[in-house]
């Protein structure tokens, strides 16, 4: 199928823009919808831009009008309302619904076997405070406004599919999470582990991999109502993903555990280590579901991971990643650390 009328709801970010050149280059019409806060680039042709805050209700209709879509990808709806008001305004005008959801719904994910769709728990609600929540800013109010929409999308008359990624990263992740490990392995110096249990696997999803998904989701003919996970293959611990990164750049893997209860009185007070520290250091997926009725293969960690890890380093952030101003504590802590590499 080629050639449809796509709407992509947040299409200008990390991976909006992905999925806009995933869809172009599938055949497909693309517009994009965004408060216009930044250009839309990396679009491999000509797509239509579409300017409105979705919490506008006049500005979103004026944008929109009338028109018919085969196909809206909802990749910024966060809470119920941000669902239930776009699709009532399309009122059923179109064909295929899409919602970007995340691995954050699963309430139980410290789990020992993959996590497959049907052991998330859309009714849980945890106190926005509670330790361990998915989202460092917006700790468990992100995933309880995520299992929220998702309900919606279940409830409603359209034809969905739903995707859940775990932590996202390519090489121009805006959160600075990549380059967090990168700019470390090239000054030198050990990466600081923190300790918290013993047995913590998990798994990423590659920008690129996931916007791929979104398009082959979109080609199964509706009515298809069905969730799927999508994360690359490998599964990593935090100490094969420092190993992983540094290979990727060609350096030595330098590392040193140290106990987590330990890092405030050492001088650490608030280190976390991203992606493979705690809460999304524990993330193992089931894939299956998305391999097997969709026909979706990841791409092999060779291409992802080094078009990741490299590709940061040969455009850095202007800015220093997170808690650099510290990292000649980092070093005295790991002269001192438990065990190294």
């Amino acid at each position: 199928m080629s050639g449809r009328s796509v709407l992509i709801v947040g299409g200008t970010g990390f991976l909006g823009r992905r999925m806009a050149d995933a869809f172009v280059q599938a055949g497909d019409h693309v517009s994009v919808l965004s408060r216009g806060q930044r250009a839309l680039e990396g679009v491999s042709a000509p797509v239509e831009h579409l300017f409105a805050d979705r919490h506008d209700a006049v500005g979103l209709r004026e944008a929109l009008g009338e028109r018919t879509f085969d196909v809206v990808v909802d990749n910024v709806a966060f809470d119920a309302a941000d669902v239930a008001s776009l699709l009532a305004l399309l009122d059923m005008r179109v064909g295929h619904y899409l919602l970007t959801s995340s691995t954050a719904v699963y309430a139980d994910r410290f789990t020992r076997r993959p996590i497959r769709e049907a052991d998330a728990d859309l009714s849980v609600r945890t106190d926005a405070d509670a330790p361990n929540p998915f989202h460092p800013r917006l700790g468990h109010a992100y995933a309880n406004g995520k299992r929220a929409a998702e309900q919606v999308v279940r409830q409603s008359r359209v034809a969905w599919t739903i995707l859940r990624a775990p932590v996202i990263v390519g090489a121009h992740d805006r959160t600075g999470r990549v380059w967090w490990f990168v700019q470390r392995l090239l000054d030198g110096g050990p990466i600081v582990i923190p300790d918290w249990g013993a047995g913590r696997i998990f798994q990423v999803a590659w920008v690129d991999d996931v916007a791929r998904a979104f398009v082959a989701a979109a080609r199964q003919p509706p009515p298809i109502r069905r969730t799927y996970n999508v994360a690359q293959a490998e599964i990593f611990s935090s100490e094969t993903w420092v190993a992983a990164c540094a290979r990727a750049l060609g350096v030595a893997a330098r590392y040193v555990h140290v106990p987590e209860s330990s890092l405030g009185e050492r001088g650490l007070d608030g280190y976390t280590l991203p992606i493979a520290g705690r809460p999304f250091g524990h993330m193992l997926l089931d894939i299956g579901a998305i391999r097997c009725e969709l026909g979706f293969e990841p791409s092999a960690e060779k291409v992802w991971l080094n078009a990741t890890i490299q590709g940061c380093a040969a455009n850095p952030p202007t800015v220093s990643s997170g808690g650099y101003d510290r990292r000649a504590d980092e070093t005295r802590l790991a002269a001192v650390g438990s065990t190294s590499c």
